[in-house]
């Protein structure tokens, strides 16, 4: 079963990884070949879900890369190898990052406990709101290795054309602070972008893609939409459940 609120996790002693809480986000993951490339976010014992564009030429080997769970350190905690990755059959690169989205499966199944748990994907019919302030985080390229989070804004899609044009389509979902300084940097590609909903329950709303740069002004970060992109690689996949 998906996460419904992380409240319960700030009662653990909190673990210095500038300002993540170790189990605060516990569908975070580390993708490493030898070391962090990418992120991804857990959706069930035994599939994750990321960026195409992190698993293109070499890197589309299974084989080669290992996942890491459970720890806001980078490298630590819990880990599987990958058994399979499908990427969405028409993620088109480079120049244009349509379904920017895969999924992978790993090798054997998870234990989900405090520190390991999936995130909730949304319904297909649901909307997240301009404005609405959502959550990214990675470890991208910061020397530290402890996870970083930070709250952005989701924007709208004619305020992100104005920043980039045509590369924009109604399977991305952009989200930023339009003044500048906070943003998902490079190594954050395929992580999470999570919204918590009044419930309590934090929804899966995009996976980092890409962007101009690093947190400048009126270039909001850029994300896979995963209401409007996932519905192909479940398909492809067959098999996930969550």
């Amino acid at each position: 079963m998906c996460l419904i609120t992380t409240n319960m996790f700030l009662l653990y002693p909190q673990l210095v990884a500038l300002n993540s809480i170790q189990g605060e986000w516990p569908w975070q993951v580390s993708l490493q070949i030898r070391s962090h490339l990418c992120g991804a976010s857990i959706i069930s014992d035994r599939w994750l879900l990321s960026a195409a564009h992190c698993f293109q030429d070499n890197n589309a080997n299974p084989s080669l890369w290992t996942a890491f769970f459970g720890s806001v350190i980078v490298g630590e905690g819990t880990s599987r190898t990958i058994e399979r990755i499908i990427t969405h059959p028409n993620f088109s690169i480079p120049g244009l990052f349509n379904n920017d989205i895969a999924v992978l499966e790993l090798s054997s199944p998870l234990t989900f406990t405090d520190f390991i748990r999936p995130i909730c994907l949304p319904s297909s019919s649901h909307v997240f709101r301009d404005g609405q302030t959502c959550t990214v985080t990675g470890w991208g390229t910061l020397s530290y290795q402890g996870l970083c989070k930070a709250d952005v804004n989701i924007v709208s899609n004619d305020a992100c054309i104005r920043a980039y044009g045509n590369l924009i389509s109604n399977k991305m979902l952009c989200a930023g602070i339009l003044a500048g300084g906070i943003d998902a940097c490079q190594g954050d590609s395929g992580g999470p972008l999570v919204c918590e909903e009044s419930s309590g329950t934090w929804l899966l709303a995009g996976i980092v893609s890409f962007g101009d740069g690093c947190a400048q002004p009126d270039t909001p970060g850029v994300y896979s939409h995963v209401t409007n992109s996932f519905s192909k690689c479940t398909i492809a996949s067959n098999s996930i459940s969550h």
